[in-house]
């Protein structure tokens, strides 16, 4: 059987589908946008990432990211006060050794893809450290997806949830999906603690790959269930920190899983540079696999709960 992805119950449409259907994509649409700023970057959200990217619906997501810099005379342009009841905001964010300025060229709508080009300046610094933002507010609409061109260059996709779905079917608005540069489906959990979450698939369409990333430093327990099985994973934060993995089916814990069974995914443990890393991820590194076909196979539903650590 054919499955597809759906991430925290969105569609993830390509500027390519609709033309392989036969249909004509829609001409593009500009869309109308205003730049904000008079924020800083909060020191806790990715700050070993040389470049961020963000897409936010509230204010409590916002808070997360941004923080207010009052400064004497200030005549900075920040969002309204409820701007959120009718606006989203998206963002990118450059760190570094060098302020970086941004002009922005288009915000088109193509389908239910946004495109937001833009080019950027640096003035490199010798001692000081940046982290320089472009705020972007529009109106909430109908987008699957967002693309960031920079200097002429595609380099981020972004797949989005719907407002309603996030807000019933996670419990953590950290996270979130990307596109990743070849291609692949790419589900990241950001923030620590106890979540859960919902993936839900077309079992008639093809199978993806899809590699799962949870930014934790520990990971006591990961379960994937549909309505066949329970597949449970555990690295453990003591004793050499093995990784342990079993499937459970009508209640009923099976023995450890092994790299015959269709169930078997590697858990590897990556530092903020992507290399692997001994032991458990140290702060900006994440644990990653990919998600085993036979958990997506005739599968309508996935359901995806973790823990850090154990408390």
């Amino acid at each position: 059987m054919l499955t597809k992805l759906l991430i925290l119950a969105s569609v993830m449409l390509l500027p390519w589908h609709a033309l392989a259907a036969g249909v004509p994509a829609p001409p593009a649409k500009p869309v109308v946008f205003e730049t904000h700023d008079g924020y800083f970057v909060s020191n806790k959200f990715e700050p070993q990432e040389p470049v961020s990217f963000v897409v936010l619906r509230d204010q409590e997501s916002f808070g997360k990211v941004f923080g207010v810099a009052m400064v004497m005379g200030d005549k900075s342009h920040r969002l309204a006060l409820n701007a959120f009841d009718k606006k989203l905001v998206v963002a990118a964010i450059h760190r570094g050794k060098a302020m970086v300025t941004y002009q922005v060229a288009s915000m088109m709508a193509e389908a239910e893809t946004l495109i937001v080009r833009y080019t950027t300046k640096s003035e490199p610094s010798d001692t000081a450290e940046f982290a320089c933002p472009l705020i972007l507010s529009l109106d909430k609409g109908n987008f699957n997806t967002v693309r960031f061109v920079e200097n002429g260059r595609d380099i981020k996709h972004m797949t989005l949830a719907p407002t309603h779905a996030a807000a019933t079917r996670s419990n953590k608005p950290e996270a979130l999906t990307e596109k990743s540069a070849d291609g692949k489906t790419v589900f990241s959990i950001r923030g620590g603690g106890i979540g859960h979450t919902t993936l839900a698939c077309d079992p008639d369409l093809k199978p993806q790959e899809i590699l799962l990333r949870a930014y934790l430093r520990g990971l006591e327990s990961l379960t994937l269930a549909n309505d066949r099985v329970q597949w449970k994973a555990s690295v453990l934060s003591h004793s050499g920190h093995p990784t342990l993995l079993h499937l459970w089916q009508n209640g009923k814990e099976g023995p450890a899983l092994s790299k015959e069974s269709s169930y078997w995914a590697e858990i590897r443990r990556l530092g903020p540079d992507g290399k692997p890393a001994a032991g458990l991820p140290p702060e900006g590194g994440w644990f990653e696999m990919t998600i085993p076909q036979a958990l997506l196979t005739d599968t309508r539903e996935l359901k995806l709960s973790w823990i850090d650590f154990y408390r």
